[in-house]
């Protein structure tokens, strides 16, 4: 089932459910968990509550060393699918995060790399 924002851009395909997220696979992403705060509706689709470079943008984003990168400042889509988000770190320069880096999001976005690795990717 498709996961889509309030604007139609894909975010992913549930491949699983746990009590408080969606797993979502299949996607650009790859594997990832997304917390149900977001949806609004199910029906032949899941839907998010609004557009994800609204209900995204915010939220502190952690490495998988559980240190701070930044703060979700915007969202890049590529063919109406959800590709990255625009992080700003604490220096104030926008780093990309591929959206294939990003383990979970919820309270705040969680990534499966470490924070130096998306500095290389350039």
């Amino acid at each position: 089932m498709a996961v889509v924002d309030g604007e139609g851009v894909e975010v992913g395909y549930v491949s699983g459910e746990e009590v408080n997220t969606l797993v979502l696979g299949e996607g650009s992403g790859g594997r990832m968990r997304l917390g149900r705060r977001f949806v609004s509706g199910i029906v032949d689709r899941v839907t998010l509550r609004g557009p994800v470079a609204e209900i995204f943008a915010g939220l502190n984003v952690i490495d998988s060393d559980g240190e701070f990168v930044g703060i979700v400042r915007d969202t890049n889509e590529a063919d109406d699918v959800l590709d990255s988000f625009i992080v700003e770190d604490e220096s104030g320069e926008m780093v990309n995060v591929l959206l294939e880096d990003v383990r979970s999001i919820d309270e705040w976005v969680e990534l499966s790399v470490a924070g130096d690795s998306l500095y290389e990717k350039g």
